[in-house]
C-alpha cells in the first residue's frame, strides 16, 4: 500500500466534505446560530468521512497483503472447544 494513495483518498474525502459543508451553509436560509450549527455538523461529518476512507483503504491493503483470514493469526492454536478447566 502506498501512503500517497492513502493520503490522497483521505484528503479527497476531507475536501469533498468541507466543500459540501460550505455550499450548504451558504445556500440554506438559516440564522447565524443555525449556520454555526450546520458548519459544526459538517465538520464533524467530514472528520467521520475521512476516518471511514482511511479504514477502508487500510483494510483493503491488509486483505491484499495477508488475505481474508490470516492462517497464522492469534487464537488459531487447536481450538477444540475445551475451556481448560478439567
Amino acid at each position: 500500500m502506498s501512503f500517497a494513495t492513502l493520503a490522497l483518498w483521505v484528503a479527497g474525502a476531507g475536501v469533498l466534505g468541507l466543500a459540501l459543508t460550505a455550499v450548504l451553509v451558504g445556500v440554506l436560509p438559516l440564522s447565524p446560530a443555525g449556520r454555526a450549527v450546520a458548519a459544526f455538523v459538517g465538520i464533524v461529518l467530514t472528520i467521520v468521512a475521512m476516518g471511514v476512507a482511511s479504514n477502508r483503504i487500510t483494510d483493503r491493503a491488509i486483505r491484499a497483503e495477508y488475505g481474508d483470514e490470516p492462517a497464522d493469526g492469534v487464537g488459531d492454536d487447536d481450538d477444540t472447544g475445551r475451556d481448560g478447566l478439567g
